[in-house]
């Protein structure tokens, strides 16, 4: 069927072609404590789960175990590091966790999860995709709607906690697939259309158990009345199918003289620069022990870098709609949905990277091209003044610039229809640049409007945009958390907000308008809770307890991003589920086990776990190992010119240093 060749291609993301130049890593060396897992690892720890479990067990994740953070940093390039795995697995409808120790071959008793469940994994659900899309009870609802075998096809969301009356959301493995007309509109209907949710066929919901393989529920909302349209032209966006504008003359990007950049195993330097760089099925990229060299040797910045969740909620209450709240990361894998990087995803320059992820069998996986790495110009200089005072002087030079060039690691994650960048950019100046960026395809949902003068336009637009005829674009969230074990100059630091105020003046001084800032010393878990305010500026910086600059003072790098919040009560249960959103900043004492936001089970998972649980100690953060929770993100109200495929949309968290050096460390940057 070619709706079932559209949804392999659509569920495996693990299947991809080479690209000119790679670099991996050279694994007959030793192994850095922060190394991916390799295949011989993969296949070690498979083996020893299996033997000890009896039944056929699904592996949902199996990752580098957070390394001891002390024997790590202490870890020597001529020794073999102490390393180890975390998996989680389900067996016999429960999901277990356990960890296993390389150096030893010892694996840990099996932790049962009762606050969710793992993350599912593409056998889980090509499976459950095949079976429903052939199942005689779906194709008669389609066939009611007009639709012919092979045209349509229905895919799996994710459900959180809900429809506990039909089924069980702590024990069951449940999904909801919504369906969408892929007939295609040339090659006499052979091929597919170029996107697969162009044409949402609205009102039908199929919950399914991807677990015992069980149909549970059918809704049709439509049935022996009119349906909103789902058969009508769409744009294709492939280039056969555009008139495009005059073809631009080429931008070429090369480096003749090879890159500047160099990678040792799983260590990257660049411009004084050094980290590690692994992968993981669940985070993706992460960098490790990130550090900036200078006469003082290799100063440490922050010991990891990676996003932690994300939550996507759609804003309506419709039956077909009110469940749709994805969380991307911990339910279907940031690095397991990482697609091949090619064409234009990464400049001319760029050195890929293929990553090993595993199966649900506990195989080893080559999935090729998910890394890029590459330098550019930013476009604008480092830095640059010109000193009009000498004018006419001759002998001196009155105009001083230095061309700026960045450093990117990049990966793309393609989850459902949106595709994400995530991108980690080096300055020569001392600055990381954490960015995310979104594209992909508006989640629309069908209805009978064309235009906004149609009669039923008013009522079908409460809830969002319409964006093309017959399709509205549902108003949602997007919500990136991100952790950041800010090590600077040290393990030991403190968290300080300099607030911005304003100074009261004498009534006859000349000026009544002065600000000046105030250090707001941070003690405890619960004074590190940062809610941004417009009305009341701060600078959240991060300083070492024992290392001052030139001037005396503390070596500090300052967070820098944008206000977000939720517009709505987070009573409601899927904001329960993401705590992290009740303030914009979480600063926590770093604990091995606390690495996801969200708790380590985000699938169906119970209210109330993660940053809240993490920071109800209200620990002592005066002079301690530091972990910064950041979030990002955007409110969409969709547009037209979100159709039919979204511009790139860019939000970014920004890592300063602020007097961690004693002067512009991008002032040696040659001419």
């Amino acid at each position: 069927m070619k709706s079932l060749h559209i949804a392999l291609g659509i569920s495996l993301t693990l299947i991809a072609a080479c690209v000119p130049e790679k670099h991996q890593a050279d694994l007959t060396s030793t192994l850095s404590p922060w190394h991916s897992l390799t295949a011989e690892e993969i296949l070690e720890v498979a083996a020893a789960v299996t033997e000890s479990v009896d039944g056929t067990l699904v592996f949902n994740r199996m990752s580098l175990l957070e390394p001891d953070k002390s024997q790590a940093l202490s870890w020597q390039t001529d020794t073999n590091a102490a390393r180890g795995a975390d998996v989680l697995y389900r067996l016999d409808k429960l999901s277990y966790r356990v960890r296993y120790d390389f150096q030893t071959s010892e694996l840990s008793p099996p932790a049962l999860l009762t606050s969710g469940q793992p993350m599912l994994v593409g056998q889980e659900l090509y499976t459950a995709l095949e079976l429903v899309n052939e199942l005689p009870e779906v194709r008669e609802v389609l066939e009611r709607r007009g639709v012919s075998s092979g045209d349509g096809l229905c895919l799996p969301r994710t459900v959180g906690r809900f429809f506990s009356d039909l089924a069980d959301p702590i024990n069951d493995r449940l999904v909801r697939f919504d369906c969408f007309n892929i007939r295609g509109q040339s090659g006499m209907g052979i091929l597919p259309t170029t996107s697969a949710f162009a044409r949402p066929i609205e009102g039908i919901s199929i919950l399914f158990d991807v677990e015992e393989l069980r149909l549970i529920e059918i809704t049709d909302s439509f049935v022996g009345v009119e349906a909103p349209p789902s058969d009508f032209e769409v744009i294709e966006f492939h280039p056969s199918a555009l008139d495009t504008r005059e073809r631009l003359k080429p931008i070429t990007i090369s480096q003749n003289e090879g890159r500047n950049f160099s990678i040792t195993g799983s260590q990257v330097d660049w411009q004084n620069w050094r980290f590690h760089l692994r992968f993981d099925p669940r985070q993706g990229t992460i960098l490790n022990n990130i550090g900036f060299i200078t006469e003082r040797g290799f100063r440490s910045v922050a010991y990891e870098i990676a996003m932690s969740e994300m939550v996507v909620p759609y804003q309506d209450p419709d039956i077909h709609w009110f469940y749709r709240a994805y969380f991307d990361m911990g339910e279907y894998g940031f690095g397991n949905m990482a697609t091949e990087l090619k064409g234009n995803d990464c400049p001319a320059n760029a050195v890929y990277q293929d990553v090993m992820l595993h199966s649900a069998a506990g195989e080893p996986v080559v999935a090729p091209n998910r890394i890029c790495i590459f330098e550019f110009d930013p476009g604008y200089p480092s830095w640059r003044h010109y000193e009009s005072l000498y004018e006419g002087v001759p002998g001196i030079e009155k105009h001083n610039a230095r061309r700026a060039t960045n450093l990117v690691v990049r990966m793309v994650a393609v989850i459902g229809n949106y595709d994400y960048f995530q991108d980690y950019i080096f300055q020569q100046d001392g600055r990381v640049r954490i960015r995310l960026i979104s594209t992909g395809i508006d989640a629309t949902k069908g209805v009978f409007a064309a235009k906004l003068s149609d009669p039923t336009a008013d009522a079908e637009t409460q809830t969002g945009t319409l964006i093309a005829p017959y399709r509205l674009g549902v108003n949602h969230d997007h919500f990136f958390s991100y952790r950041i074990d800010m090590d600077v100059d040290g393990v030991e630091n403190n968290f300080e907000r300099q607030r911005l105020t304003a100074v009261p003046q004498p009534e006859n001084a000349d000026r009544q308008a002065i600000w000046a800032v105030t250090r707001e010393k941070v003690e405890n878990e619960q004074q590190a809770r940062t809610t941004m305010r417009v009305e009341k500026p701060a600078l959240l910086t991060f300083s070492s307890a024992s290392v001052t600059n030139k001037m005396g003072y503390p070596a500090s790098y300052q967070l820098m991003f944008p206000n977000i919040r939720p517009l709505v009560t987070l009573q409601d249960p899927i904001y329960q589920r993401a705590g992290f959103l009740k303030n914009n900043l979480w600063v926590t004492r770093y604990k091995r086990d606390e690495i996801f936001s969200t708790g380590i089970a985000v699938n169906q998972s119970a209210p109330g776990v993660g940053l809240p649980l993490y920071a109800a100690d209200n620990e002592s953060v005066k002079n301690a190992d530091l972990v910064a929770w950041p979030t990002i993100g955007f409110h969409h109200v969709p547009m037209a010119e979100d159709w039919p495929v979204m511009p790139a949309k860019v939000d970014e968290i920004v890592l300063k240093p602020r007097n961690f050096f004693d002067r512009n460390p991008a002032l040696d940057v040659p001419d």
